[in-house]
């Protein structure tokens, strides 16, 4: 719990730092992006589908060159799955909350769009499960404290004027250790999160600037 906090502070402090010094280095920006999570958590056996959930957050980035740049974010993310037996027709809903901080290598194209890979760091918030149409009972013990993943995604950022900051974006991660501490059919749970959204980059000194 002592590990999860000193990194949440670290994450804060450097995205505060990233807005401090922001009007005096136009190689720095912080931003806010949000929209929707497609997710599921694969289990043996059973038909899952994925389940659209919210994520927010915000971001810091720096620009390494003209092309390449790093952005450390801090976001809230929805996630789970919807599970159904397809022998005894039985449905099996889980959601789970995780703050999730990932380090983003982007490569960015002279005409405003932009690649991406890196790893994420999740720490859990809540996880909640329940059977068919049963009230949702709280499952935070049957699961790890932490999640770790790595992904891959793209987008594009505005250049006109009138949208100067704004852009779309579409990343997707996927877990790489396993968040269940029970076994579940003799397997590992792990996250897999498609993330679509908008995305806003604050400008300074003409940082974004053609």
């Amino acid at each position: 719990m002592k590990m999860r906090f000193q990194v949440i502070k670290v994450t804060c402090l450097l995205l505060l730092l990233s807005l401090a010094i922001l009007p005096a280095n136009a190689q720095f920006s912080v931003g806010a992006r949000a929209g929707a999570n497609l997710a599921t958590e694969p289990v043996p056996d059973l038909y899952h589908v994925f389940l659209a959930r919210p994520y927010f957050g915000l971001f810091g980035q720096y620009n390494v060159s003209t092309h390449f740049a790093l952005q450390l974010g801090l976001n809230y993310s929805g996630e789970g799955a919807n599970y159904k037996d397809e022998g005894t027709g039985d449905a099996y809903q889980v959601r789970h909350a995780f703050l999730t901080i990932p380090l983003m290598v982007q490569y960015k194209f002279s005409f405003g769009g932009y690649i991406e890979a890196g790893p994420q760091f999740g720490i859990l918030l809540s996880a909640k499960e329940r059977m068919d149409d049963e009230p949702f009972a709280d499952s935070k013990q049957y699961y790890k404290g932490t999640d770790f993943g790595a992904g891959v995604g793209g987008g594009y950022e505005f250049s006109h004027k009138t949208l100067r900051g704004f852009g779309f974006s579409a990343r997707y991660m996927r877990g790489i250790s396993a968040i269940n501490k029970v076994d579940v059919v003799g397997s590992d749970i792990k996250t897999r999160v498609l993330s679509i959204g908008l995305t806003y980059r604050f400008i300074g000194n003409g940082s974004n600037k053609k």
